[in-house]
């Protein structure tokens, strides 16, 4: 039996506590080896090398956080069933974490896409021709909440443009409209001081875009 076959948290659930605690590891595991490895070149390759092969390896295996947290409790024996030979003096468990943090990336797009999917289909469903894709549908209604950073992307699907508004309260001009059209259309955007400008922009660029829908 393939022992990493878990498949990621469904939104709104909250990794256990395992999870949190390894997914920590995994994240800073970066951060404390490439440091390290800068000044070694035959070494940094050699990781770079292990590395592609162990994310590679838990992609194929479709693992899930709970199966990170899994591999990062043994990171020997995770190295060892994917017949890798540790090289050189470099600890396991930032190997293995970067692979981890690596196949994390890749759930969390996974997600994405899955999410942008059914808004498009919800838009669809009821005759709409935008689909928000993330964040309220209303500009009026985004904020930045505890953190004084917000964003909500409309999406036209016919002309596949993407409507940006941001929000950072720690930026000397806090607001934010981008329009990011099809590939090899050029984005426009402009950032504003004031609420008020900020949510007439979104509202002109969303009309110009969709034809007054």
């Amino acid at each position: 039996m393939n022992p990493f076959t878990v498949t990621p948290p469904p939104d709104g659930e909250q990794p256990t506590v395992e999870v949190a605690r390894r997914r920590e590891l995994w994240r800073a595991a970066g951060q404390s080896l490439f440091p390290t490895l800068v000044a070694d070149p035959v070494s940094y390759a050699r990781a770079v090398e292990t590395i592609g092969v162990l994310a590679a390896e838990l992609g194929r295996r479709r693992a899930g956080l709970e199966d990170l947290a899994q591999v990062m409790a043994d990171p020997e024996g995770f190295v060892a069933q994917a017949g890798q030979t540790p090289p050189g003096p470099v600890p396991l468990s930032l190997l293995v974490g970067v692979a981890c943090g690596m196949r994390e990336r890749e759930l969390i797009a996974e997600q994405v896409r899955c999410g942008h999917r059914a808004a498009i289909e919800r838009a669809r469903a009821i005759g709409s021709e935008w689909a928000v894709l993330n964040g309220p549908e209303c500009i009026e209604d985004l904020t930045g909440g505890t953190t004084g950073v917000g964003s909500c992307t409309h999406l036209h699907i016919p002309s596949g443009t993407e409507l940006r508004a941001t929000l950072d309260a720690w930026s000397p001009e806090p607001y934010r409209v981008d329009v990011i059209g099809p590939a090899g259309v050029s984005p426009d955007g402009g950032s504003f001081t004031r609420r008020e400008p900020w949510i007439e922009r979104f509202r002109r660029c969303r009309a110009e875009i969709g034809g007054g829908s």
